[in-house]
C-alpha cells in the first residue's frame, strides 16, 4: 500500500478576503495544481475529504474556502472536524470515524503549536497516523505542511523573543523524516524578527542542532510516497520558477535533480 503525504509550502487557495473597510478582494487559487494532484491521488470522482482547521483556531471563513475549491471545483464531499471548539468538538469515537472513512485529510494554515497541542489532547495524532498507515492521503498548507515532519520551528511561539538565541526546532507528528519550512521564497536572506525568520538563520539553527529539512516556496508542495521501504519525493511546481529544497548543513539543493542552489 502507498502512503502520500502532499505538504504544500504556502500560496491562496482563492478565498475571498474582506478588508476592514467592507471591500471584498478575490484572492487567487495559486494552488491548484497541488489540490488537484491531492484529488486525483484518489482514483475517486466524489472522495471524501476531511478538513482539520485547529491551526487557525476553526476560523469561520477557512472551511468556506476549502468547500469552495475542494467540493465546488474539484467534486469532493468536504468535513469539517473542529477541534478548537468544545462545543462543537467530537468524542474520539466520531473524530475516528471522520478520520478513517476520509480519501484525505487536509489540514489548514495557522499556529503549527496549537495545532500540535489540540491533536495530543484530543488523541487525534494517532488516529491520523493510523490512517496515514492505512492509505488516507495526508496534506496540507502552510502549517497543515509542517505537521506531517519530525521538526517545525518555534518562530510563531511566545518561546521565541525575535533573536536567533531562542530559535529553534520543535516537534511534530514525524510521519516523514527532517524538518519542514513553508513560503521559502517569502524569506529574507539576512535579519530576524517574530514575524520573518531569515533564511540564514534558518540553515545555522540546522547546522547547530544538526537536522536535515525541507524547504518549500509559494505556492509549491513537496509529496512524498512511501511503499514499504521505498520512498520517493518529487516536486508539484505550480508557478514558474517556485521549487522545493533540501536543507543541510552542507548545502540547499533541489530535491529531484540533486542541483545546488543558494
Amino acid at each position: 500500500m502507498t502512503k502520500t503525504i502532499i505538504a504544500i509550502g504556502g500560496g491562496e487557495m482563492g478565498r475571498i478576503k474582506i478588508h476592514d473597510d467592507g471591500r471584498r478582494e478575490q484572492k487567487p487559487w495559486e494552488t491548484e495544481k497541488a489540490d488537484r494532484k491531492i484529488v486525483e491521488l484518489t482514483g475517486k470522482e466524489h472522495p471524501v475529504l476531511v478538513f482539520i482547521g485547529a491551526a487557525s483556531n476553526d476560523s469561520p471563513s477557512y472551511f468556506p474556502a476549502v468547500c469552495d475549491v475542494f467540493e465546488k471545483k474539484l467534486g469532493c464531499i468536504t468535513k469539517n472536524l473542529i477541534l478548537t471548539d468544545l462545543s462543537q468538538r467530537p468524542n474520539q469515537d466520531k473524530i475516528r470515524e471522520m478520520v478513517m472513512g476520509a480519501d484525505i485529510v487536509y489540514v489548514g494554515g495557522g499556529n503549527v503549536t496549537r495545532l500540535m497541542k489540540v491533536l495530543k489532547e484530543t488523541g487525534t495524532d494517532k488516529i491520523l497516523k493510523e490512517a496515514y498507515d492505512n492509505g488516507v492521503i495526508m496534506s496540507g498548507n502552510s502549517a497543515g505542511g509542517c505537521v506531517w515532519f519530525e521538526y517545525y520551528d518555534n518562530d510563531e511561539d511566545e518561546d521565541f523573543d525575535g533573536t536567533e538565541n531562542t530559535f529553534t526546532t520543535k516537534r511534530a507528528l514525524g510521519f516523514v523524516k527532517g524538518y519542514f519550512c513553508p513560503h521559502w521564497n517569502k524569506k529574507t536572506e539576512y535579519g530576524i524578527d517574530k514575524e520573518v525568520t531569515s533564511k540564514d538563520v534558518i540553515k545555522r539553527m540546522l547546522i547547530k542542532e544538526s537536522k536535515f529539512g525541507y524547504a518549500v516556496d509559494e505556492p509549491a508542495a513537496i509529496m512524498i510516497q512511501t511503499d514499504s521501504d521505498k520512498q520517493i519525493m518529487s516536486e508539484i511546481i505550480s508557478v514558474p520558477g517556485a521549487g522545493v529544497y533540501k536543507l543541510s548543513p552542507e548545502q540547499k539543493q533541489y530535491i529531484n535533480l540533486g542541483n545546488t542552489r543558494d
